[in-house]
């Protein structure tokens, strides 16, 4: 067997997360030499990365840039494995099995998702919006929830496709950037009927972002929502609530309330004590007042 490990980066320095997954290959190779051949591959979206960084790892460009999901269909094209291991650039590898576990595992589904775990500690300062709304959601990253919930759960942070999962159903390209692929793809796989495994073979997110990069990349994911249309917009909560609001007459009061509100609901989400039913409301609200039309444009006022 053979299998691709698959890392896309945008301007994040991955280097020490492929030596890490690098020296676990080779010591699988040595100690289980039946377990199969191993490739590490690398796809930068906008940075340069010189190759003596990267040891260990084959860089593949994109003849034009795309964002996450044009780099992983990339990466695709670019592999060699039977089994694709799709790792995000901020993960970092915090135990000694994590290749051996997907190796045995790679058999029991046609993808076999594995976990992530949000870093110890309190947050820095300037991130707590981010480090808040993760470890809120650690209740539903249980193996024993996801598996409850096998495509809701999904996520491209960390998971293994059979080949002909990756070749049948290639990443929707017009997530460019922040924005709800992990959902997009998991209705994918249910469509197709193709069988998911959650396993508690843990990365760290290390990418914690800022509160202004993490509501910024909340906006941006709530305008890809727009523009992406069904069957997403069904599934994901800000839609939902907005369409049941709507029924009820209630999305100009919303809409009201939001652009009277916004600023102060920004500046508590942008200090050091952000509060999620502020963050909840301020989705809602955003995703209330953007246009009709399925673009990225937004009807939403300044925020000052």
């Amino acid at each position: 067997m053979k299998f691709s490990i698959l890392i896309p980066t945008h301007r994040y320095d991955c280097s020490a997360l492929v030596r890490s997954l690098k020296a676990q290959a080779e010591a699988l190779q040595r100690s289980y030499p039946g377990m199969g051949d191993w490739e590490i591959l690398v796809c930068p979206d906008g940075e340069e990365m010189p190759m003596s960084d990267y040891g260990g790892a084959r860089i593949v460009r994109q003849p034009v840039l795309g964002g996450p999901a044009a780099s992983r269909n990339h990466l695709v094209r670019a592999s060699h494995g039977e089994y694709l291991l799709f790792i995000d650039a901020d993960a970092e590898v915090v135990t000694d099995d994590f290749l051996l576990r997907y190796a045995e595992e790679c058999d029991r589904a046609d993808v076999v998702c594995g976990a992530l775990r949000n870093p110890d500690g309190p947050p820095r300062e300037g991130h707590e919006l981010r480090m808040r709304y993760e470890r809120k959601a650690e209740g539903r990253r249980t193996a024993t929830w996801r598996n409850a919930h096998p495509y809701d759960s999904f996520s491209t942070f960390n998971f293994m496709a059979r080949r002909q999962v990756a070749e049948s159903l290639p990443f929707d390209e017009r997530s460019q950037r922040y924005g709800y692929e992990d959902s997009l793809f998991g209705l994918q796989l249910q469509a197709y009927g193709f069988s998911i495994l959650h396993t508690d073979n843990a990365l760290v997110h290390t990418g914690i972002d800022s509160n202004e990069s993490f509501l910024a990349k909340t906006e941006e994911a709530l305008r890809a929502l727009r523009r992406l249309g069904e069957p997403l917009q069904s599934s994901v909560g800000a839609s939902r609530v907005g369409r049941s609001l709507g029924r009820w007459g209630l999305l100009p009061l919303l809409r009201f309330v939001f652009r009277q509100t916004r600023g102060m609901v920004r500046r508590n989400l942008l200090g050091r004590r952000p509060s999620l039913f502020l963050f909840a409301f301020y989705k809602l609200g955003y995703y209330a007042c953007l246009k009709d039309e399925k673009t990225q444009t937004d009807a939403v006022s300044s925020p000052d």
